[in-house]
């Protein structure tokens, strides 16, 4: 039988599989906001930190009018630790490939998250999003 800590680790890196397939696939915005906090914190390379469904819509808009085509992230090293009940860090490594308007994109990147999974809804809501 398993853990809960094996069925957890198993539920987030199944719905971070499905993220990615929607980040390479451009997806509306919507679709990662109902994951999101509303007061989010998010950093990504070249960016300030930001935070809030604006400031994620408003990166993630920009960054969908500077590419070509769809993109490809290449998520390994999944390391999931819960902080307290249902609360957990994810840390975990991207190999992220794209076609921009000014250049291509093809860069190994860290990614740190800070997530809850409602045990209500059985979906998780990331409050941290940061990559280096």
């Amino acid at each position: 039988m398993e853990n809960s800590q094996e069925t957890n680790e198993k539920k987030i890196k199944a719905f971070m599989e499905k993220w990615f397939e929607h980040f390479d696939q451009l997806d509306e915005n919507s679709y990662f906001l109902q994951y999101l906090s509303e007061d989010v914190k998010m950093k990504f390379p070249g960016n300030d930190l930001f935070t809030g469904h604006e400031g994620f819509s408003n990166w993630f808009t920009e960054s969908k009018n500077n590419l070509l085509q769809n993109t490809t992230h290449h998520v390994s090293d999944i390391k999931v630790t819960e902080t307290s009940k249902n609360n957990f860090d994810i840390a975990f490594d991207v190999r992220y490939v794209a076609k921009m308007k000014q250049a291509d994109i093809d860069m190994n990147v860290k990614e740190d998250w800070k997530l809850t999974w409602d045990e209500d809804t059985d979906q998780p809501l990331i409050s941290e999003y940061i990559v280096s």
